[in-house]
């Protein structure tokens, strides 16, 4: 007989199972939960808002290990930035301040990061190899708010909103080079983003075909989103430039073709094909924004390849004949826009016009140019630049061309300094990938692909203007950083030196 049925308590059936008192208080929180949807369901209010106030808590304790992982919440954050349009929805409409979805995760991801610095020795601040690169454009941005002090004080609030959004690139850039890995866990993110990059660049191929972009419709999935209308489609040769997640055709062009060499570096690391099949549908997603500035990423990218493996390329042509095929087939009508669109007469004829309202690049160049001679070393204060498409009457040009930008903003030393970040990390991608023939090297391939495509598009629109594209731009720097990362070397043992004694070895049958 047992103990509790000797003290008068009768002992449990067989095969009952018993609750522990923190499993019967999870399940009391759930049944809360539920009961309260149902009631708020019953009054005609938003059920699906309590529900995940308390089922969300109990999910992240449930798989906290996992969930909470920084591999995890750094995948959130790429998934956000991918999917979630970023100047289109926010958070908390009734709240003091409206809030985008992105800023509030990377500010809990990397907050929550740094307590971990502070507090976790497990946690390290690994270096990224950019640092003195990094520290040259901010010493250029201090230099040029201390030099403008009056720009800055009748710029006031945007200024400080410029310096820590723009600092969050940075930050973004360090937490990937400190929390991941190089190999299976860098190897993860890449698909994540190519993987994701495909579906957009779908998303913007139905949209080429028939106006309609499946993202201004999540707030009927997420119902915490508030949508907010940035205008209509633009038509360009035989369909509608597309936009699907982006804030403009040319930045999502821009950032489907820094994902194309990832597909590429896939292709070669596991040698699926379907990999490849992805960079394809990438190309057709980039070709669907009608934009120039992606086909001329295009061919840097190209450039690239060919500059760094140059033989294996010349191998991979045979496919890139079937795109041109598959282009003409399922986009008939694009390839013959870009032909027109390309021609350097009507280029430079139509860049001509439209000073100071991000539509003439070319009648941009004097009158900037003539006002960055007013201030050249540190420019006219970071963040003072408030644009307007009235140009110099209700504010400053809007111009389509970023180097132009920073060079009136923080100056020669700030581009001096931007240009040395990108320079640095091409450079040493393009030294691992000369000297490693295997999978390595064409990681290394990749990214100075994506990064020098990136930084030529930058000649031709306003890229830290994009918020998408430019958080990619700074995620393939942290990638970067992680494929150049020189791992320590074993110690060698001096020559003479005895060896540690080995440990005995437990007595027992040998194995052939």
């Amino acid at each position: 007989m047992s103990e509790g049925a000797a003290a008068g308590h009768p002992a449990p059936p067989a095969g009952a199972v018993r609750r522990s008192p923190g499993e019967l208080a999870l399940w009391s929180v759930l049944a809360t939960g539920v009961t309260l949807s149902l009631l708020t369901a019953v009054s005609g209010r938003q059920p699906v808002a309590v529900l995940a106030i308390f089922v969300v808590p109990l999910v992240l304790v449930a798989f906290q290990r996992w969930l909470l992982a920084w591999q995890t919440l750094l995948a959130l954050i790429l998934l956000v930035i991918l999917f979630i349009p970023i100047r289109r929805y926010t958070v908390g409409e009734e709240l003091p301040i409206a809030l985008e979805p992105y800023r509030v995760v990377i500010a809990v991801v990397l907050a929550c990061w740094a307590f971990a610095l502070a507090a976790d020795p497990a946690v390290r601040w690994r270096p990224t190899g950019f640092g003195a690169p990094i520290a040259a454009i901010w010493l250029a941005i201090l230099a040029s708010l201390a030099l403008n002090v009056g720009r800055v004080s009748a710029a006031g609030d945007f200024v400080v909103k410029a310096v820590t959004f723009f600092g969050s690139y940075f930050l973004l850039l360090c937490f990937i080079a400190s929390v991941i890995k190089p190999g299976r866990q860098l190897d993860r993110m890449i698909r994540l983003l190519v993987l994701g990059g495909g579906v957009l660049a779908c998303f913007a191929l139905y949209e080429w075909r028939s106006g309609f972009n499946a993202f201004n419709g999540l707030g009927s999935i997420l119902p915490f989103l508030t949508y907010e209308d940035i205008g209509t489609h633009i038509v360009r040769g035989t369909g509608v430039r597309a936009l699907a997640s982006a804030q403009h055709s040319i930045a999502l062009g821009a950032a489907l073709v820094m994902l194309i060499p990832l597909a590429v570096y896939l292709f070669k690391r596991s040698g699926k094909v379907g990999w490849l099949a992805i960079g394809g549908i990438l190309s057709l997603g980039a070709l669907a924004t009608g934009s120039r500035t992606a086909t001329m990423m295009l061919m840097v990218l190209f450039v690239v390849f060919l500059w760094l493996q140059r033989a294996q390329v010349l191998r991979l042509l045979p496919y890139l004949v079937v795109l041109f095929v598959v282009v003409q087939g399922v986009m008939p009508g694009t390839l013959g826009t870009f032909r027109v669109i390309l021609d350097p007469v009507y280029v430079i004829q139509e860049q001509s016009k439209g000073e100071g309202t991000g539509a003439g690049r070319i009648a941009d160049l004097a009158p900037s140019l003539r006002a960055h001679s007013r201030s050249p070393f540190v420019g006219q204060g970071f963040g003072t630049r408030i644009t307007s498409e009235a140009g110099p009457i209700g504010g400053a040009r809007i111009l389509d061309n970023q180097w132009l930008g920073t060079l009136l903003e923080i100056g020669a030393l700030g581009v001096i300094g931007l240009l040395w970040l990108f320079g640095r990390a091409i450079g040493r991608l393009a030294r691992r990938a000369r000297s490693d023939p295997g999978p390595d090297g064409w990681l290394a391939t990749a990214l100075a692909g994506a990064l020098a495509a990136y930084a030529a598009g930058m000649v031709t629109f306003d890229a830290f203007a994009f918020i998408q594209v430019t958080f990619l731009a700074f995620i393939m720097f942290g990638f970067a950083a992680l494929a150049t990362r020189e791992e320590p070397a074993p110690p060698v043992r001096e020559q003479g030196a005895e060896s540690p004694p080995s440990r005995p070895r437990p007595a027992g049958p040998v194995r052939a």
